[in-house]
């Protein structure tokens, strides 16, 4: 917890950290650092080099801590039966619990790998673990049976999860004087056509008779333009995104309101002016099935009842792009807890997450042929 991996900050303090826990217990460590930033992603493996096993996977980074924590957000803090610092649940409660399991096992005496991925900037859009895909799609000793992201989820396991895009809508037109408002177009009020545009689009969501919620939602979070309420506006900028099950492309999803973009764009053309949509980041959605041999023994294991979907996102639709194998979510601590102050994840928590994975290892790496030295 002390390390203060903020999201677009260097990692590289924690990974060599990490790397030599794992290296002390008898581990093999590969670093995959990123092209263009000081931050890299690690993938270490205890075992043999042979396919099958498990993959734990997990962010390094973590969110600001902002203001209002009634201790050091960088300092492990015991209060009752919860340790509080910034990534307690969100998410290296995870990694200090795998850490501690896999210390159990002699691992001369794995039959099959334990995989540990460790990636950076999950927290802005699953970025880091882009970097890996292509070396988990080429090493064949990289197959595991199932896939375990640690994320908070209370320890029940999860099969699904949302995929997101967000885009960046940028609407120019030429600066006038405010009396000219009825013939010059403003970039705010074009802007806000737009965003009618995707709130038609959201109304037009299917809705199953038993659904909760739609297939799909778009937000605009935020919109920024103009200079003085006697100026018309010349630039007004509208970051939104698009949450969406596996069943729904954003690209067809978002198709009206391209087409709207289109006919605003070649409109604010012929006066000097653009209407322009950017894709700044996305990550795809997951589903994994349910009924696959793994990830049942998986959900015996972890003994919290059926697998249910997960309203956040995660790496695991990149890493299901590339592997092929069961994924499942399953981690200490609550996401309500994540990302405010004085965030925790109780002991229990923690010793739940420890027993999960030292099974897990019984279970795929042992086959249930040897016992823990505890």
């Amino acid at each position: 917890m002390a390390f203060p991996t903020v999201s677009r900050t260097s990692n590289l303090e924690l990974l060599d950290w990490l790397s030599a826990q794992v290296e002390a217990l008898g581990g093999r460590v590969r670093a995959v650092k990123s092209t263009h930033t000081d931050r890299a992603n690690i993938i270490a493996t205890l075992g043999p080099d042979a396919p099958g096993g498990l993959l734990l996977s997990g962010h390094t980074d973590v969110v600001p801590p902002g203001e209002n924590w009634d201790s050091d957000p960088w300092v492990l803090t015991r209060m009752g039966d919860c340790f509080v610092a910034r990534g307690a649940a969100d998410m290296k409660g995870f990694f200090a619990a795998v850490l501690h399991a896999i210390s159990d096992f002699d691992v001369d005496q794995l039959l099959a790998p334990v995989h540990l991925l460790a990636s950076y900037d999950e927290e802005i859009g699953c970025q880091g673990v882009r970097d890996v895909l292509p070396f988990l799609a080429a090493d064949p000793m990289v197959r595991p049976e199932i896939i375990i992201i640690g994320e908070p989820t209370m320890m029940r396991p999860r099969h699904s999860h949302l995929g997101k895009e967000l885009h960046r809508l940028t609407v120019t037109t030429p600066e006038a004087h405010s009396s000219r408002a009825a013939i010059s177009p403003s970039a705010i009020a074009v802007a806000a056509e737009l965003i009618c545009a995707l709130s038609q689009v959201q109304a037009s969501a299917p809705m199953g008779p038993d659904a909760d919620v739609p297939p799909y939602s778009i937000n605009c979070g935020t919109v920024h333009g103009g200079t003085a309420p006697n100026v018309i506006a010349g630039v007004c900028i509208v970051d939104f995104e698009v949450r969406h099950d596996v069943d729904n492309d954003p690209a067809e999803v978002l198709a009206p309101f391209f087409s709207a973009l289109d006919h605003v764009d070649a409109r604010l053309r012929v006066v000097g002016g653009t209407a322009v949509c950017e894709l700044l980041s996305r990550y795809p959605a997951l589903t994994t099935d349910v009924l696959a041999s793994a990830f049942t023994r998986a959900v015996q294991i972890a003994d919290a009842g059926k697998s249910t979907a997960l309203g956040y996102g995660t790496e695991g639709g990149l890493l299901a792009s590339v592997l092929d194998a069961p994924i499942m979510i399953c981690g200490p601590g609550d996401i309500a807890d994540a990302h405010r102050p004085n965030e925790s994840v109780s002991e229990h928590q923690l010793e739940r997450c420890v027993h999960f994975v030292r099974e897990l290892v019984q279970e795929f790496c042992l086959g249930n042929k040897a016992q823990s030295k505890f």
